[in-house]
């Protein structure tokens, strides 16, 4: 077959995309898409160059020593991984934008929150270097990761396309970096759940005009699609009713307000995964927290949200039926199967990948990986359309395999499980504490974003990425205190008793 990717002893063939309407941008006389910038690229890295790397670092002189205007700043950074006001936006530049492209990354990303994230790292810098981590805890895995994944290049049939999903990855990591280093006390971690708390309820009030206003069926609010704003509204939702049924403190109340409003948003969306996903969710963390110590507060929230929760899912319930009876579900079903057939393929072929951000190219014509597709239509009496191109894989760890190889995929699976391993111990570690809930959210989140993950790819999606990054940045964060716990009580053991 023409344009047939080599065995995995060679590079991917580079042959010529034949289809126009998949190609889009293309390299002068080569395969891919083009890296030529256009005078409007240009005119973005004007405005990239200076704000990012100039006014952004300035922005650090100027916030350093005052600590409100570095909470307004996190709160802006934290706020704008929603990337948009009333619906789907983008905060942010981006230069060699190929919308064409139906891969996971589009282009070189700079999003403003990234530009505040640089001026409060430098901020702290400059109040004490001795105190700032340009390495929190997990940073160094999650790099060697993004490592990893980048091995895959050698087998790329757009280097373009897999240096612009290195580009992402590594530079969001900022946030990470900024959030450890800016929240460093108990009441800094309150902030950030108060910020996030009038997220969600901002983000629930644009869903709810979508919903009933404008009659949208499965509502995708500010983000592109209904999948990534689910998962999103899981991993805060478990936060805040963590937090919420722990010690009382001033503020509690508002994260379980934020919690429903999470709920409400996940059934906005209709997404099976995540209806299951934060119903499972909410039985565990109310559960752990009810073994963890059972309290009269969170006895009553517990039956209070229980009747709630139950009066929401009657009224919602023939919606919900109806979106899991949906007549597309099988067929759905049966082309997952068939995207993890052509994801086999790729890594038999080549164990380091295809190259990062490249299936959706290598799945269309001429690449033989095409006619995994073509067969199975071809099976169901249907006639392919080489002028369409084939849907991306949904699960992200399929996704990992066949882009970066087997290398990606386990150290993917390395940072999920050091992340996960250190948000134990600090449970067991902090006693009966605001801290401790924090960590149990944390977990719980992470853990059924991870579980979603087999079937939806959008923990590379740049607004789940950011988030998570920042809760990542949290953990590290829960991890520093859990050390210094323990030298203190150390300290306070071996300090000798006073006489009377």
């Amino acid at each position: 077959m023409a344009g047939k990717m080599p065995a995995a002893t060679g590079a991917v063939s580079v042959a010529p995309i034949a289809n126009e309407g998949l190609a889009g941008l293309r390299w002068g006389g080569g395969a891919g898409y083009a890296a030529a910038l256009t005078t409007i690229d240009w005119i973005k890295l004007a405005i990239v160059g200076p704000l990012f790397f100039m006014l952004a670092p300035a922005m650090g002189f100027v916030l350093k020593g005052k600590v409100s205007w570095q909470r307004v700043a996190f709160g802006m950074m934290c706020f704008m991984t929603l990337n948009g006001l009333l619906g789907p936006g983008n905060w942010g530049l981006t230069l060699a934008s190929i919308e064409s492209y139906r891969g996971h990354t589009k282009g070189y990303h700079f999003y403003f929150n990234n530009a505040i994230a640089i001026a409060l790292i430098v901020a702290k810098w400059l109040e004490d270097p001795k105190s700032v981590r340009f390495f929190p805890p997990g940073l160094c895995w999650y790099l060697l990761y993004c490592g990893m994944s980048m091995l895959s290049m050698v087998n790329a049939p757009d280097f373009n396309l897999a240096l612009m999903a290195a580009h992402k990855s590594i530079f969001t990591a900022l946030l990470m970096v900024a959030t450890y280093n800016t929240l460093r006390t108990d009441d800094d971690l309150k902030f950030f759940l108060k910020v996030m708390a009038y997220t969600m309820l901002w983000e629930l009030f644009v869903c709810l005009k979508m919903k009933y206003l404008m009659g949208v069926y499965q509502v995708n609010g500010t983000f592109e699609h209904q999948n990534p704003l689910a998962m999103y509204s899981v991993l805060m939702g478990m936060l805040f009713l963590a937090v919420g049924l722990g010690p009382a403190y001033k503020g509690a109340n508002l994260l379980l307000v934020a919690f429903l409003a999470c709920g409400i948003i996940v059934e906005c969306t209709l997404s099976r995964g995540a209806l299951v996903m934060f119903g499972l969710g909410a039985v565990v963390v109310t559960g752990a927290s009810l073994v963890e110590k059972i309290t009269p507060r969170r006895m009553a929230l517990t039956m209070t949200m229980a009747l709630l929760g139950s009066v929401g899912a009657v009224l919602a319930m023939g919606t919900i039926i109806a979106r899991f009876n949906d007549k597309g579900n099988q067929a759905s079903g049966e082309l997952r199967e068939v995207m993890k057939d052509a994801c086999r393929a790729m890594v038999a072929d080549h164990p380091l990948g295809i190259g990062w951000n490249n299936y959706a190219l290598v799945v269309n014509p001429p690449y033989r990986y095409a006619e995994i597709y073509y067969d199975w239509l071809r099976g169901m009496g249907q006639r392919p359309n080489e002028d369409e191109p084939n849907s991306v894989v949904e699960s992200h760890y399929y996704l990992l395999l066949a882009e970066t190889g087997y290398v990606g995929l386990w150290s993917w699976l390395a940072v999920m499980f050091v992340g996960l391993y250190r948000n134990f111990r600090q449970f067991l570690t902090f006693g009966h504490s605001f801290r401790r809930c924090l960590a149990l959210g944390v977990a719980a989140g992470c853990a059924l974003n991870y579980t979603q993950s087999m079937l939806e790819r959008v923990l590379v999606q740049p607004r789940n990425l950011m988030m998570w990054l920042i809760v990542m940045g949290i953990t590290g964060r829960l991890a520093t205190m859990r050390l210094e716990t323990i030298k203190e009580r150390k300290a306070a053991k071996n300090q000798p008793e006073e006489t009377v």
